[in-house]
């Protein structure tokens, strides 16, 4: 079961009232396409934050960073270079504000086994952003890091 919070504040109270230590930040980026958006791919970034607080319990924060039209080149969507700006932007500053807390930061997401993330892929740093690669896979930006 997912813990939902409105602000970074009130998780971190949480979690420090819970004695959790590690915290788990991740940037996201969402695909969104169809009637919805004239046909036209948009990408929607974000960074999610979460924490193991028992066993089957977990707590999670999403900042939203922004939403821009995805730039199209001959094989593959690219993230805006503004929109990637401010995603790293507020990575930094939600990493300082947790490590300003006394919380222990960790890479990636927690998720329930069951949980749907089709649409959603973590960005690489030099990589660009691929919709027909499964989370995880080679592209996406997930798996192991070099």
């Amino acid at each position: 079961m997912k813990l939902l919070f409105d602000s970074l504040d009130s998780m971190l109270t949480e979690l420090r009232d819970r004695k959790v230590t590690v915290v788990r930040i991740s940037p996201a980026i969402e695909r969104e396409g169809g009637a919805r958006t004239g046909g036209i791919p948009h990408l929607t970034s974000r960074v999610i934050i979460t924490a193991a607080v028992e066993d089957h319990l977990w707590a999670e924060w999403r900042h939203w960073v922004g939403r821009a039209v995805a730039e199209v080149s001959e094989r593959r969507l690219h993230l805006p270079v503004t929109l990637q700006r401010k995603g790293n932007e507020a990575l930094a500053t939600i990493s300082r504000r947790v490590d300003d807390a006394g919380f222990e930061i960790r890479e990636g997401i927690l998720a329930h086994d069951t949980a749907l993330m089709d649409t959603f892929r973590l960005p690489a740093v030099s990589l660009p952003f691929t919709p027909d690669r499964q989370v995880g896979g080679p592209g996406a930006g997930g798996g192991k890091h070099r």
